[in-house]
C-alpha cells in the first residue's frame, strides 16, 4: 500500500508528488500518457524546438518563478513584432504594434473595468465574491455587448479577447480575462507580457524534470485510470488494463474535461459533478506554420478567423520563419490539410506561402479535452469552492482548479503545492 496515489503527471501532478514524497511518503504516479507533462509538450519539429502545449512563463507566476530558480534555468525573451496588422470589417490595415495596442488599450480598459473592486487579492478570487459575481454571470461576448466602442475597437478586442479565451466568446467566462488582468497588476501591457514574451531556453520540459527529480517517488506511464474506488480507510486506483493499486490518499489531477471519464466510488459530491459536467469551455488550437515570404518579425490579428492570432515564433537562417498561430476552434483548423492553411494565411497574413505545418489536437485529445482553462459563467459563484474541497481520502487537483493563474503552468505548481501536503495529511 502507497502512502499516496497521484494520478495525472503534469505539472500539478508531478509538484503533488514531490511534496508528498519530501514529506517522508511512499508515492505512486500515474500517467495516463506515454510521457509526463500533461498539456505543456516540447518537442521537435522541423529544425526547431517547439512546445505543443503551455509554454510561456513570467515572474508575476511566483510559484513557476520559484521552481525556475530551484533549478538554475535560463529564461529567454521574444522581440516585439516589426510589423502589425489587423482586420476591421474585413478590411486590412496595418502599423505598429504600439499603433495597434493603442486601439486595443480603448477597448480593453472598458472591458476590464471593476476589477479592482471584484479581485482586490487575484490570489483569493472568492474574497469579494458579491462583487465577483456581477462579471462571473456574463460570457465574454456579454460583457462585449456592455461596452460602447467604435468599429475598429470592436473588432481588435475581440480578436485579442479570442486569442486569450481559445473559446467562442459567447461560451468563455468574462472572470478569465478580468483573472488574468489582475494577476498582472492591472496592467494590459503585462497581460500581454505574461501570456506570450518569456519562455525557457530549454522547454518546460526542463522544469517539470527538475521538479521530478526533487524526491523519489515511482511512476507508471501509459496507465489511464478508470475508476477510484474508496472504502475501509483507503483508496483504490484501477486502470483500464485491469490493474489495481492501493493508497492511503489519492490526489486526482487531470484536467477538468477529462475528470468525467474517472468513475468514481462512492461518487462525488452532486457540486462537483454538476462543476464536471459543466467543464470549462476553451477548445482551441494552438498551431505552427512554416512559411516563406518577407523575413520580418509579424504579428497579425483577424476576429472570426480560424487561427485568428498570428505571431512570428522566429526568424530562420534560410530566409524562411517560424509562426505561431492561436483559434478559437480546433475543428475549425486542420494542421494536415495544406491546400485550406494556405487560404486561411491568405486571409490574415497575405504575401506568404505555407511551407509546413503541425499542430496537436488538444480538444481530441481524451486526456485533456481542451486546452488551458476557460472557465465559463458561474464558475466562481458556484462551484471553485467546491472543486477544492476535500472527498473523502481523495483531493482534485490541476491547473483548472487554481486561485491564481488559472490554466497556466504556474497554476498547475499552485494546485500540487496545496494537494501533495494535503493528501499527506488525509494519509494518516
Amino acid at each position: 500500500m502507497y502512502d499516496v496515489i497521484v494520478v495525472g503527471g503534469g505539472f500539478a501532478g508531478v509538484t503533488a508528488a514531490r511534496e508528498a514524497a519530501v514529506r517522508g511518503c511512499s508515492v505512486l504516479l500515474m500517467e495516463a500518457r506515454d510521457r509526463l507533462g500533461g498539456r505543456t509538450w516540447t518537442a521537435p519539429w522541423n529544425g526547431s524546438v517547439i512546445e505543443y502545449g503551455g509554454g510561456w512563463v513570467h515572474w508575476h507566476q511566483p510559484h513557476t518563478w520559484s521552481e525556475i530558480t530551484r533549478a538554475g534555468l535560463e529564461v529567454e525573451l521574444s522581440a516585439d513584432a516589426q510589423r502589425a496588422g489587423w482586420y476591421v470589417a474585413g478590411q486590412r490595415r496595418s502599423g505598429t504594434i504600439a499603433e495597434r495596442d493603442a486601439i486595443a488599450r480603448r477597448g480593453w480598459d472598458k472591458f476590464v473595468d471593476g476589477v479592482r473592486e471584484a479581485l482586490p487579492l487575484p490570489y483569493e478570487p472568492l474574497y469579494a465574491r458579491d462583487a465577483l459575481a456581477r462579471f462571473d454571470r456574463l460570457t465574454i461576448a456579454e460583457r462585449l455587448r456592455e461596452l460602447s466602442l467604435s468599429e475598429e475597437e470592436r473588432d481588435v478586442l475581440a480578436a485579442e479577447l479570442e486569442s486569450l479565451a481559445h473559446a467562442p466568446l459567447s461560451d468563455a467566462g468574462a472572470v478569465s480575462v478580468l483573472r488574468w488582468h489582475g494577476l498582472s497588476g492591472y496592467s494590459l501591457e503585462l497581460t500581454q507580457f505574461t501570456g506570450g514574451r518569456i519562455t525557457l531556453r530549454r522547454g518546460t520540459g526542463a522544469l517539470l524534470d527538475a521538479i521530478a527529480r526533487g524526491a523519489a517517488f515511482e511512476r507508471r506511464l501509459e496507465a489511464p485510470v478508470s475508476r477510484v474506488v474508496q472504502r475501509a480507510g483507503r483508496v483504490e486506483i484501477e486502470t483500464r488494463g485491469g490493474d489495481a493499486y492501493i493508497g492511503r490518499a489519492a490526489v486526482v489531477a487531470v484536467p477538468l474535461n477529462a475528470l468525467g471519464a474517472i468513475e468514481f466510488e462512492p461518487a462525488l459530491s452532486e457540486g462537483k459533478r454538476q462543476a464536471i459536467a459543466l467543464g470549462q469551455a476553451s477548445r482551441g488550437i494552438k498551431i505552427f506554420l512554416h512559411a516563406r515570404g518577407e523575413s520580418v518579425l509579424q504579428n497579425a490579428i483577424r476576429p472570426r478567423h480560424p487561427f485568428g492570432y498570428l505571431d512570428t515564433e522566429e526568424l530562420l537562417d534560410d530566409g524562411t520563419q517560424l509562426l505561431i498561430g492561436f483559434g478559437i476552434d480546433a475543428q475549425r483548423c486542420d494542421a494536415a490539410d495544406r491546400h485550406s492553411l494556405q487560404l486561411e494565411l491568405d486571409e490574415i497574413l497575405p504575401g506568404y506561402q505555407l511551407i509546413d505545418a503541425t499542430a496537436h489536437d488538444w480538444l481530441a485529445d481524451e486526456f485533456s479535452r481542451g486546452t488551458w482553462a476557460i472557465h465559463r459563467p458561474g464558475w466562481y459563484e458556484h462551484h471553485h469552492a467546491e472543486m477544492r474541497r476535500p472527498e473523502g481520502r481523495v483531493l482534485l487537483a490541476g491547473s483548472d482548479l487554481a486561485d491564481g493563474w488559472a490554466g497556466f503552468i504556474d497554476g498547475a505548481i499552485e494546485s500540487g503545492l496545496r494537494a501533495g501536503p494535503g493528501a499527506v495529511l488525509l494519509s494518516r
